[in-house]
Order: C-alpha cells, then sequence, then structure tokens
C-alpha cells in the first residue's frame, strides 16, 4: 500500500491525460444517475462518492478542461478503470495510519478506566479522522437543501436581495430547474444499472460460454454492453439503431457520441426562460477558467473551489453543471459565507439569527411529536428567591427547547457551527474547537440542565416568562444536541471525541436533517422518546456511519442487543431502507410496497390498542410502561395481546375470574413481569384492588425488578381499563412471603405463561446481518 501523497500525484497525472474528461463524464454518468424507485438496491461500494469525484473535479478546474478526445474507444475504457483503481487506493492508503497506530497500541499497557481517552487518542486524531468525514455519506436528500432554505435565511433575505441579488425563492426555482433540463437530457442513456446486475449478467456469460475462457469474455464485453447504454448519442447523424460494435463505428459516430457525452451535463441560458435573475445566480455559483484557479485544493480536506461553485462555465451561453447535488448543497451553504466573509459588520446579526432560526426549526419538528402543553422553547432555568432577598438570581442556565412526556424529559440544545475545512483536512486542534462549538458545549450544558430537572429546586419559565410546572415524578432526562449544517461523520465523532465522564449519560446529536427523518417516521412522542433512549443508553454498543444507517436499522430491527455480541457495526444497508420509503414519498412518487422492509413490519392492530389505551392514564409512569412494551418482541407483543383478548372473552362465556402472570426473563436486566386479570364484574374498584393485590404477590415471589398489571372489566369494550406498575427494589417481606404462599399456589389462582418466542433456525437473524439464524448468530448455540 502507498501512501495517499502518492496516490494523489498519480491522479493528478491521471486527471491530465488526453480526452480523460469523458471517462470522468460516464463515471459521473452511472455513478449517479438515480431511478428513485431503485434507490435502495443501488450499489455504492462500487460507485464513487460525491465527495470523491469532488475531489477528481477539484483537480481538472486548474487548468482548462481539454476536450480533445482518446485516441481510441480502449483509452476511454482505460482512463475510467484506471479512476476507479486508484480511487480505491486512495481509500486502502488510509490502511497505513491505522496500521503503525494499530502497532503502537498493542505495544502500550491498557488500563479498563483509560478505554475512552485511548479510544479517543487512537480514532479522533488526523488520518483516522479524516477518512470518516471523507468517506462518509452526505447525511441529506437534495431536496432538503431546498426544504430548509426559505427558513434559514428568513431573516437575511434584505441582505442577500441587495448585496448578491440573491433571491431565494427564485434560487429554489432555478436549481429544480437545471435539475429538471439534465434529468430530460439523461432520458438519452438506456441506464441499465449494471453495478447492479453484474454478478447477474457475469453468471449468464459462464453458461453461455461454458467451455471457454469466460473471464477474458466479460473482460471483452462487458465494455459494449457499457458503451451500448449510450447508443442514441452515437446517433446523430444517423438512425441507424443496430448493435453497437467499437469496430463498426465510425469517426462521425465517435465525435457525436463525445459531444453528446458532454452534452448530458450542460445547461444554456435558454433554458430558463423568464427568470429574469438567471445572470446573478450564474454569476454567484459558476467558476470561468483563469489562471491558478483552485491551486490552493492540493489533498483531501483543503478547500475545493468546485463545492462552493459547482457550475463551469463554457462560454456565454453554456454552462457545464457536474454533480447536481452539489448545485443544491452550495445553495443552502454559499449565502453564510457570503455574510460573513463580505460584510463584518453584519457577523452579529447573522449569528443571532443562525441561532433563533435554528431553535425555530427545531423547535416546530418537536412540536409535531410532543404537541403543544408538553413542548417550550427558549426555556430559562432560574434558582428561587430566597427569603432573605427580593431579587431573583441570574438565570443558571437556559434550554433551547425542552419536552416532556410523562415520567421522561427532553432537553434539546441547538448550535449552528460547521465542520470548517481546516477540520475537513484533519487539523486536530481546529478539529477539536469545531466539535467543542457544534457538539461538546451543548453536551455539557444539557448535563447542567438535566441534573437542575432531576433536583427540582430550581424553577422553569416559557420565552414568554410564564412558570412551567415540571413533574415531581420525572426520573430520567434524555440530552439531544441539534446542528442546523451538515456535519459529516458527526455520529463518529461524538463517539470518539465527546469528553464525558463514566457516570453521566450519552447525548444523541443530530443534524437538522437527521431530525426531519426522525420526526416523520417516529411521529408518535413514546415512539420517538423511545428511540432517543435506546440510542443514549447503547451508543456503545451499536456503530453506524450515519443516523439515517441508525434509523433503518431500528425499523426494521429494533436497536436491541444481540446476546452474543459485544458491539454491533450497521451496515449503510439499512440506510437505504428509507431511500427506498422516504425519497419516492418526497418526490411523489407512488412506488409498490413490495419489497419496503419498514412499512408497517410492526404494525399489530390489537398492541397498538392496547398501547392507545395506556397513553389516556393520566399517569407519568405510563411512559416506563410503554418502553417496557416497546422493548418487547413482536411475537411477545402479539401473543400478549392474543391471551388478553382470550382471557377477556372466556369470562364473557363462563362469568368467572381470569387472570395470567408472565415472569421476568433470567437473563434480561432490569427483570420485568406483567399481570393481567379479566374481573368477572364490572366494580372499577375491585378492579384496581384484586389487580393492585396480585401483582404485589407476583413481583415479590418472582422477585421481580418492574412488575405491570393490566386489568379488564367484564363487560367493558376496552382491551384494559385499570393499570399498576411498581419498580421498587425486592426486599424480603415476612407478610408477603406468606400471602404468596397462601394465594399463589391454590387451585384457580391464575397461571404462569411464557409468551415469548424463540428464534426459528430458518428465521432472518435479529443482529441484522439478513442471513438466516441458523447460519449466523444460531451456529454458536448448535456448535
Amino acid at each position: 500500500m502507498r501512501k495517499t501523497e502518492l496516490v494523489i500525484r498519480d491522479i493528478k497525472n491521471l486527471i491530465n491525460a488526453k480526452g480523460y474528461i469523458y471517462a470522468l463524464c460516464m463515471i459521473m454518468f452511472e455513478d449517479f444517475h438515480i431511478i428513485p424507485e431503485k434507490l435502495h438496491e443501488m450499489d455504492y461500494i462500487k460507485r464513487l462518492s460525491t465527495k470523491e469525484v469532488s475531489l477528481l473535479l477539484g483537480f481538472v478546474i486548474q487548468s482548462e478542461i481539454n476536450f480533445s478526445t482518446p485516441d481510441s474507444p480502449q483509452d476511454l475504457i482505460q482512463l475510467r478503470q484506471k479512476t476507479y483503481d486508484l480511487m480505491e487506493e486512495l481509500h486502502k492508503a488510509f490502511i497505513i495510519t491505522f496500521i503503525e497506530k494499530l502497532h503502537e497500541s498493542l505495544e502500550e499497557d491498557h488500563k479498563k478506566e483509560e478505554f475512552r481517552k485511548e479510544q479517543k487518542d487512537f480514532w479522533g486524531k488526523g488520518n483516522l479522522l479524516t477518512e470518516p468525514i471523507f468517506y462518509s455519506g452526505t447525511g441529506v436528500y437534495d431536496f432538503q437543501f431546498l426544504d430548509f432554505l426559505e427558513n434559514k435565511y428568513k431573516y437575511d433575505k434584505q441582505w442577500l436581495l441587495e448585496k448578491k441579488m440573491f433571491d431565494i425563492e427564485q434560487a429554489k426555482n432555478i436549481v429544480t430547474q437545471i435539475k429538471t433540463v439534465l434529468q430530460e437530457k439523461s432520458k438519452k442513456v438506456r441506464f441499465y444499472g449494471l453495478k447492479e446486475k453484474l454478478p447477474q449478467v457475469i453468471e449468464e456469460m459462464k453458461k453461455k460460454n461454458p467451455n471457454e475462457d469466460w473471464k477474458k469474455y466479460v473482460k471483452e464485453t462487458l465494455p459494449l454492453m457499457e458503451l451500448h447504454q449510450y447508443v442514441e448519442l452515437f446517433l446523430e447523424n444517423t438512425t441507424d439503431d443496430t448493435d453497437l460494435n467499437i469496430d463498426g463505428i465510425g469517426d462521425e459516430g465517435w465525435k457525436s457520441f463525445y459531444k453528446g457525452l458532454i452534452e448530458l451535463f450542460v445547461i444554456r441560458k435558454s433554458d430558463f426562460g423568464d427568470y429574469t435573475n438567471i445572470d446573478s445566480f450564474l454569476d454567484n455559483f459558476s467558476i470561468s477558467f483563469e489562471e491558478n484557479l483552485n491551486s490552493q485544493f492540493e489533498t483531501i480536506g483543503n478547500y475545493n473551489l468546485i463545492n462552493s461553485h459547482p457550475i463551469i462555465k463554457l462560454d456565454e451561453e453554456r454552462y457545464f453543471v457536474p454533480i447536481v447535488f452539489l448545485l443544491f448543497e452550495a445553495v443552502y451553504e454559499n449565502p453564510f459565507y457570503w455574510m460573513w466573509l463580505e460584510d463584518k459588520s453584519y457577523r452579529d446579526t447573522l449569528g443571532e439569527h443562525r441561532g433563533r432560526v435554528g431553535e425555530e426549526i427545531t423547535y416546530e419538528f418537536l412540536l409535531k411529536v410532543f404537541g403543544r402543553e408538553r413542548t417550550f422553547k427558549s426555556v430559562k432555568i432560574q434558582s428561587p428567591k430566597t427569603k432573605t432577598s427580593t431579587k431573583r438570581k441570574k438565570d443558571d442556565t437556559d434550554i433551547d427547547i425542552l419536552c416532556f412526556l410523562g415520567s421522561k424529559a427532553l432537553c434539546v440544545q441547538v448550535k449552528s457551527k460547521k465542520l470548517t475545512q481546516l477540520s475537513r483536512s484533519g487539523n486536530d486542534d481546529q478539529l477539536q474547537k469545531d466539535f467543542k462549538g457544534a457538539v461538546q458545549d451543548a453536551y455539557e450544558q444539557g448535563l447542567i440542565s438535566r441534573q437542575k430537572i432531576l433536583e427540582k429546586n430550581v424553577e422553569f419559565f416559557d420565552e414568554s416568562g410564564n412558570t412551567i410546572h415540571i413533574s415531581e415524578e420525572i426520573d430520567d432526562v434524555y440530552i439531544m444536541g441539534i446542528t442546523t449544517e451538515n456535519y459529516p461523520s458527526l455520529t463518529h465523532q461524538v463517539n470518539v471525541i465527546l469528553e464525558k465522564k463514566d457516570d453521566n449519560p450519552y447525548p444523541i446529536v443530530l443534524t437538522i436533517f437527521d431530525l426531519e427523518l426522525l420526526v416523520h417516521y417516529l411521529y408518535d412522542p413514546f415512539d420517538f422518546l423511545y428511540y432517543i433512549k435506546q440510542r443514549t443508553l447503547l451508543m456503545d454498543y451499536f456503530r453506524a456511519n450515519e443516523e439515517m444507517a441508525f434509523l433503518g436499522y431500528h425499523l426494521d430491527q429494533k436497536l436491541w442487543k444481540i446476546p452474543e455480541m459485544d458491539m454491533l457495526m450497521i451496515e449503510n444497508g439499512y440506510a437505504q431502507l428509507i431511500d427506498r420509503n422516504y425519497y419516492p414519498l418526497k418526490l411523489g412518487l407512488e412506488i409498490s410496497d413490495e419489497g419496503d422492509e419498514i412499512k408497517n413490519k410492526w404494525k399489530n392492530e390489537h398492541f397498538d390498542r392496547l398501547c392507545d389505551q395506556l397513553k389516556t392514564f393520566n399517569q407519568a409512569r405510563i411512559t416506563d410502561i410503554i418502553f417496557y412494551l416497546l422493548d418487547w418482541s413482536g411475537d411477545t407483543r402479539k401473543n400478549l395481546v392474543d391471551f388478553i383478548i382470550k382471557q377477556k372473552q372466556q369470562t364473557l362465556i363462563d362469568g368467572k375470574f381470569h387472570n395470567f402472570s408472565m415472569p421476568p426473563d433470567e437473563s434480561s436486566s432490569p427483570r420485568v413481569g406483567v399481570t393481567y386479570i379479566s374481573l368477572n364484574s364490572d366494580n372499577s374498584e375491585d378492579l384496581k384492588t384484586s389487580l393492585l393485590t396480585l401483582c404485589q404477590l407476583r413481583k415479590y415471589k418472582s422477585k421481580g425488578d418492574v412488575w405491570i398489571g393490566l386489568g379488564s372489566l367484564k363487560n367493558s369494550h376496552e382491551i384494559i381499563d385499570a393499570v399498576a406498575f411498581n419498580d421498587q427494589k425486592w426486599e424480603y417481606d415476612r407478610e408477603l412471603e406468606k400471602n404468596a404462599k397462601q394465594m399463589l399456589e391454590g387451585i384457580g389462582q391464575g397461571r404462569k405463561i411464557r409468551i415469548g418466542k424463540k428464534i426459528g433456525r430458518n428465521e432472518k437473524c435479529p443482529c441484522g446481518s439478513r442471513l438466516k439464524y441458523k447460519k449466523c448468530c444460531g451456529r454458536k448455540k448448535n456448535a
């Protein structure tokens, strides 16, 4: 393996090769061409990422693009393949740093209590942090940039219009029109999606050539198949749509192809008709060739002009747009830099606006989940007046958004710090500074607020100065950090860089784009907060490159520990489950539910009805009950409600009292048990007394940590009419010992059941590998 600087040198040499721009155009079209209905099937490992192609383009624009055509089709194919080979080698070059640090680490003595420090020293510096920043996913859909644009700059409209002639609504229309124009041009290509179909294609070739050297056949045939996608580009001067044969294509055909290939990425001013602002828009986001253009860009992490100016001017009418996603991103990001760099007198105002906007956007999202009565913005925490003073102390701290749900609270701090270019290049000091501003400060502020809420010795006021009454039963507070900026490798950095004490909880830190997805899928406050609980509780157990992967895994498998695993790395394929479901929805496309692994997967009408009825009880600990129920597998949930319905029906049939209890799983922590009774009368007081008594005795006999009691009246149409909850620590009690023995060993006093279900050998393994249980985690048990 060679070091990164040597690979970068070869990449620069490759880019200067004759006709390279055409090979790059083929790569950009094939790797970024999206069929929304098949987005979840894309093999991103075989494609270059937006950041990788931005790197290539950053070197391309350092000199005027050479549109000379390759000397031969074989040269074109070789340039294309050489690009993939070098970019793969560049990725592997980061392993050198990993191996060197690993050797150093193995030679050192390690203490258990220094785990987080050692993890930070190993993963949180230099190339080992630059790599995940560069190779992480985009973390955002292109349309989200436009969706948030209006809100992000709504207080800066006047400055942007006066100083840069940037009208937000017009900019959105222009960007959308550019995407539409290029999408229409893309229809000239018969896109086969060969990267995904390649294994199938090779298998078919092997069958057709069983006695021949099929590898040689594939090597010779595959380039023809790839070129055949562009057959219409060869036909500008002819209508002869015959099978493509490289040797049979004349000079005119190849000229037509190369011209058409560039044209796939070209827009013209005439494409925009009556858009009066098109000239100023192009001035703001395009570049023209000049000496030393982008010369400061030398390697990964340096400022790259193509990211802020993703349109390349070819002449007065034509403009080259290589990656449309970069344009969406630039429209969202650039206005901040204009204001910050070009008008120092506006910086304080800009900072105030950014903080205000971030808080407003976050509040509106969380308001949809928790409702107005449980969601508060700009909360002030103050120590109460003392007996000897008529003045109140100054604010202890403040919370950007505070949400409540029964016995739980969510404390949200919003930041607008960006990941700067120095950080992206692996500058450790700057990265720590950026992380502190975006994450660490929000976390530490959240810890203070959490402590104040749990101590219950301060007063809380909303943005209008009204007192917020905090429930005495709140026993946990989750900390959430939100950044309004797209922050590459955010989840990874929280894992390895965050400074925290072992006994302090983790926060969950999201971008505003992540939050939008969470709110869409987890719109019920209990589902939403349960996800937050699992993410923060299992931060050291689950790892993923982006929040979308965590969410996709949770919607498909649930964020639960797998008994045989000490840690689980969630593959990016789970993020594609969101692609399959969300992207077409936002584009207004109707697609089949077939193959949608998250849609309605965990839906159970009776279980949902049980939870909905629990939510109607005005008790804080209902949140705990629902969280414990959500910990159960789909089979356990189904069996629980099936048993409840069966017992309820049995009481109606025979007029007798029925009950069952589910003892705690010996391997679980905490040990949670459930008791259900179906009363043979409609006396609600009798129901409460019977339920409390039986739950107390069942919990004591089972030595349970937590016990949930559910009960129904004989003629009630509800699935439950009473609920009990006890999470007090088990202690020996002589009276309870006596009563439990007397009441729970007689005939007709209910029965213990196991309503969970073991994983079948041929079922999908719960670890998320997509393999059958017998071929995955079940192999250890079967061995």
